[in-house]
């Protein structure tokens, strides 16, 4: 009402007097990536590709925001100034990493003929080969409203996936062992209602087996994971152990005591085989610690 009035009184009023556009403001990012030390570093791209995936908020109509796909852009910096948001306007800005050269590389979502949405859009984390048992995937999401006192804003990635390591005492004459077990391709690059890691698909069998070390009085074999709450099988279908020795080969199902065996984020599953009962005893790390290749990853405050 107000608007038409004013309009009907100055005939020298443009449209674009009437409906001003949505100022402009800019953010900056300070990214940093959890490998597990003492702390949270910089994100150092040397040794980590990663990419930022910025989706708009929306109305949709029935009372809910949708958001939408309107930036996507490849790190070179462990600083990332975004320019032209929107004022009052809801963002969430998506980073992903993983270590530099794996495959498969974080996807390129905004080139799609059809860019998926927030909820829809997803990224690879095998390629669904049996033998990618070591890979890993970093990912942090930052929620904001754009102002002009948006200002410098600080976000760390941290891991999503998880590992299984099964440590088996006490067997003497082993000639060889092997891990089986199903684990997820892909997994959405949102976190549900918060911190969750939700996959897509059905998962595949990966495996893994040693040969070399097995005289020493533990042996450790680990496959990395994204989570799952339960990979418990007690029939050991498609989740066992098997070992051979000079006498035989013997398949130990995963199960346990333990009413479930869960595969968390950023987290060693520990089994540990040698109880005489056939059943895995099951603990948990503090955290993986990538720099570590025997993964003793505790940290004094978890």
């Amino acid at each position: 009402m107000a608007i038409a009035l004013a309009g009907a009184l100055s005939s020298c009023s443009s449209e674009s007097d009437l409906l001003p556009e949505s100022e402009k403001t800019s953010t900056t990012f300070h990214i940093g990536l959890n490998t597990l030390s003492r702390a949270a570093q910089s994100l150092n791209l040397a040794n980590y590709d990663a990419k930022m995936y910025l989706y708009e908020g929306h109305d949709n109509g029935d009372g809910t925001v949708g958001y939408s796909q309107v930036r996507e852009l490849e790190l070179t910096d462990n600083h990332l100034t975004v320019e032209d948001l929107n004022t009052e306007t809801s963002y969430k800005a998506v980073f992903l990493a993983v270590p530099k050269g794996q495959t498969p590389k974080l996807p390129d979502l905004y080139s799609a003929d059809i860019v998926p949405s927030y909820k829809e859009a997803t990224a690879g984390y095998i390629n669904g080969n049996d033998d990618e048992t070591d890979k890993h995937i970093f990912r942090s999401i930052l929620s904001f409203v754009a102002s002009a006192n948006t200002g410098t804003q600080s976000t760390v990635l941290t891991r999503q996936n998880g590992a299984l390591e099964v440590r088996i005492k006490n067997i003497p004459d082993m000639q060889s062992v092997k891990l089986q077990v199903k684990g997820h391709t892909t997994m959405y690059i949102h976190d549900g209602t918060g911190g969750q890691v939700i996959t897509d698909g059905e998962p595949i069998a990966l495996s893994k087996t040693i040969t070399d070390g097995l005289g020493a009085s533990e042996v450790r074999v680990k496959i990395n994971l994204l989570p799952q709450e339960n990979i418990a099988d007690a029939a050991g279908t498609n989740n066992y152990l098997e070992i051979t020795t000079s006498t035989g080969t013997t398949k130990y199902p995963i199960k346990s005591d333990h009413p479930t065996i869960p595969i968390y984020p950023n987290q060693i599953t520990w089994l540990t085989l040698g109880n005489g009962s056939g059943n895995f005893d099951v603990s948990f790390s503090g955290n993986i610690n990538i720099e570590d290749e025997e993964w003793d990853g505790w940290i004094d405050n978890f």
